[in-house]
């Protein structure tokens, strides 16, 4: 198998459930979705980065350090040819898989120890926000799926909360995440949807990478 890639690195992951657990992250090249504020625009053409085999990407993944979780983002991670496949290869050598999608394609496997960090975008993010929720209800039925939905400056918060409530999704696995490059704005983002947070029974994601390293590639 053979992958067109971004970057490999190991770090902590900074988002979502397993925030601040030591990881190998797997960066894919290429993404379409188009946000507004992407913080990895690099990796949008998918002509981009460099070809590697699987084995390849595997053993120099292995090569920066120790870690029982591989992180597989991108880039647009679901919108490359047998994905499956791929997270079958890696749930041989990791205990447990994370992918990071804006969810345009449906889980492409299933597995105990797989697990989707789903970010649908919202509507001032990329005028292609409605197909990152067309497959809500599949990943709703992945009781291993954890919704990060990224909120920036009005109306993002009122759009989230209509649109967590109008997909049903559950309120134990979705997290508010706020949008910011620089720990002052993450910062003061995130203490306001603290409040958000609490009064509507949803999760708060940090930005651990950004607050301790800043926005930058490799972290």
């Amino acid at each position: 198998m053979k992958l067109r890639i971004s970057e490999l690195f190991h770090s902590l992951q900074g988002e979502g459930p397993s925030a601040g657990t030591p990881a190998h992250f797997l960066r894919l090249q290429g993404c379409d979705v188009g946000c507004a504020w992407c913080d990895s625009k690099y990796t949008w053409d998918a002509a981009g980065g460099e070809e590697r085999s699987l084995d390849d990407v595997f053993a120099a993944l292995a090569s920066t350090g120790r870690a029982e979780l591989l992180v597989v983002t991108g880039g647009e991670p679901l919108a490359h040819a047998d994905m499956g496949g791929l997270l079958a290869a890696a749930l041989e050598r990791w205990a447990r898989v994370e992918v990071e999608t804006s969810g345009l394609a449906p889980p492409p496997l299933r597995h105990a120890r797989l697990h989707y960090n789903h970010s649908p975008k919202l509507p001032a993010a990329t005028p292609r926000w409605r197909e990152t929720w067309a497959h809500a209800a599949e990943f709703v039925a992945d009781p291993n799926t954890t919704f990060k939905i990224v909120v920036g400056d009005p109306p993002d918060e009122d759009d989230a909360l209509r649109l967590v409530a109008g997909h049903a999704l559950p309120r134990e696995r979705t997290m508010l995440m706020p949008e910011g490059l620089t720990d002052a704005v993450v910062r003061a983002r995130a203490t306001a949807l603290a409040t958000t947070c609490r009064r509507e029974g949803l999760r708060l994601s940090p930005r651990l990478h950004v607050w301790l390293w800043g926005a930058k590639r490799g972290v």
